[in-house]
């Protein structure tokens, strides 16, 4: 009885635990997203039809300015431990246009763009370079303060 409730204790922290990692990256980009595809003209003699998949993360871009403006910034440092990949990209705060955010999703043209905050100074992201996304090494986690 005792082990039972000890192991369902140890279940929940570490569902909560796995949880809040989701939620702390769902702030910068969802981990996946629903998307409606039209096709525009069907080749004659084919037919389309939704699958139905939701669209995965796979890969991320941060702007200095809106992305329209195509200021694209390359990480500051990128290491490699414990099998995972970190990128860490460095902000100046307040600075003009702001720094921006998008994030591109498997099996869908749409990308989703956000300001960040303008205290925002530095953001990691944790790469699993053994599982790829769309050609990509999958993004375990984005943390920025």
């Amino acid at each position: 009885m005792q082990v039972t409730w000890i192991f369902n204790a140890l279940a929940l922290i570490i569902l909560t635990l796995g949880t809040s990692t989701c939620l702390a990256q769902d702030k910068y980009c969802p981990q996946s997203i629903s998307v409606d595809q039209k096709i525009e003209n069907a080749p004659s003699g084919w037919a389309a039809s939704d699958d139905h998949s939701a669209s995965s993360l796979a890969a991320l871009t941060f702007f200095s300015g809106p992305p329209s403006e195509d200021a694209s910034l390359k990480y500051d440092r990128w290491t490699v431990r414990n099998g995972l990949a970190y990128a860490t990209w460095k902000f100046e705060p307040d600075s003009p246009g702001g720094i921006w955010l998008t994030c591109r999703y498997s099996s869908t043209r749409v990308v989703l763009t956000k300001k960040l905050p303008q205290n925002i100074s530095e953001c990691t992201v944790t790469y699993d370079p053994k599982v790829q996304v769309s050609g990509s090494p999958e993004i375990r986690k984005i943390a920025c303060h």
